[in-house]
């Protein structure tokens, strides 16, 4: 390694692979060209890796160059505030089983509705996991906004007798044990639908009592598939995982939603802080303590 290093005078220089010359310079010399190369009228406020490439492009060199350059990034107040958002997951998933199949369907409600609000419905702005689907096939069903009442029903028959890839079925054979027959069906007669009008009645209604004896093992098999599918999608969900473990008073940044006024303007900061961590509380929420000792509950953060 000494070979690649020669003095000229009281300088000393570095030979790089295409036989170019490095200047060596020392700590408060590299403290200078960082603070310069990066935060200055040149400066384009780069990450770690490309400022030790532009410093070196530049013609000088030490040993700990991209150590010391991506340890400045970290302590740079304003890369940090305004570093990408992070999108990996920092803890694994938790799938959880239905306790019955037919709330997979969404055809049990438990306790009341609650009434729409004075200002408007509900549920506007916010659509719940269970009804996302819906409002897919609504939204494409509709011209006006205002008639989306009188496409609900054919959403529902839409949504009831397609197959859901957690369950492997279609609701609509979870609820009764059978297929329901589509509109389609019945202007060109499908195999299905010309075997079924030629059985007589009271053999139809036998096999229909037999079907609903076999619901409860259709349902029991469904929920197995959807356990099965929990497990597939947690496999590729935490491959994802990047582990962020925090210990009480680490310094943190909080991450600064849309619908935050901090947010507002052309050039608004993605984080906020710094912020001090108080306790640690489960799922990787956290209890952060401002400067002037003041508590916020928080579950987005970035050390």
């Amino acid at each position: 390694m000494s070979s690649r290093f020669f003095l000229n005078g009281e300088v000393l220089y570095k030979k790089t692979f295409d036989l170019g010359l490095l200047r060596c310079i020392d700590e408060e010399e590299a403290n200078y060209m960082i603070n310069e190369v990066h935060s200055r009228v040149c400066g384009p406020d780069m990450n770690g890796h490309l400022l030790a490439k532009k410093i070196m492009r530049s013609g000088y060199f030490w040993l700990t160059m991209e150590h010391d350059c991506i340890d400045f990034i970290r302590k740079c107040v304003k890369c940090q505030m305004h570093s990408d958002v992070i999108r990996a997951p920092p803890t694994e998933l938790y799938s959880k089983t239905t306790s019955w199949p037919c709330s997979i369907c969404g055809m049990d409600v438990i306790g009341a509705i609650d009434p729409p609000a004075s200002n408007g419905p509900q549920m506007n702005g916010v659509v719940e996991a269970a009804n996302k689907n819906l409002k897919k096939i609504i939204r494409k069903m509709t011209e006006a906004h205002r008639n989306w009442h009188e496409k609900l029903p054919y959403a529902l028959m839409a949504y009831r007798t397609t197959i859901r890839t957690s369950t492997g079925v279609t609701p609509y054979s979870l609820m009764y044990g059978m297929e329901a027959v589509l509109t389609a069906e019945v202007e060109i007669p499908s195999l299905h639908i010309l075997m079924e009008a030629q059985i007589e009645d009271a053999e139809w209604v036998r096999e229909r009592y037999e079907q609903l004896s076999l619901i409860d093992e259709k349902r029991l098999n469904a929920v197995c598939h959807g356990q099965c599918y929990q497990q597939r999608m947690a496999r590729i969900y935490n491959k994802k995982v990047k582990p962020c473990l925090f210990e009480v008073g680490e310094k943190v940044l909080k991450r600064i939603l849309p619908m935050q006024e901090e947010a507002k303007g052309k050039f608004p900061p993605n984080w906020q802080g710094p912020f001090t961590v108080k306790k640690v509380l489960s799922r990787e929420a956290l209890i952060l303590m401002e400067m002037d000792g003041q508590e916020k509950l928080c579950d987005t953060i970035l050390v």
